[in-house]
């Protein structure tokens, strides 16, 4: 997210970013020949940036502050085969860093080769 606010020749531009990522392994089980079951388990980690700068009559301030964290993040899904190379996923991912909560679904499509 980012903005700026202007009030009686003040300017203001603040940005805020978070980046999430995660690996993880686990096993997989076949139910037929078009599809499996899966779970994960591994590490995620977050990092939130949050810059600032203003500017009033011809002075700047600028400051950044920036934090990461690592925790233990978890999936399952299911992997379909509807054609002989193509490959269609769609799973959960959960994470719990520093008694932060981030989840969410992915979908994916692949080929196999």
């Amino acid at each position: 997210a980012s903005g700026s606010i202007e009030p009686e020749g003040i300017h203001y531009h603040d940005k805020f970013e978070v980046k999430y990522g995660s690996f993880m392994v686990g096993p997989a089980y076949r139910l037929s020949d078009n599809f499996s079951l899966y779970a994960l388990a591994g590490v995620g980690t977050v990092k939130a940036t949050f810059k600032e700068h203003s500017t009033q009559d011809g002075d700047s301030f600028s400051n950044k502050i920036s934090s990461r964290k690592t925790g233990f993040a978890w999936g399952a899904g299911v992997q379909m085969n509807p054609l002989e190379n193509i490959v269609v996923d769609v799973g959960y991912e959960g994470s719990n860093i520093s008694s932060t909560k981030i989840n969410g679904f992915n979908v994916g499509v692949g080929y196999r080769f």
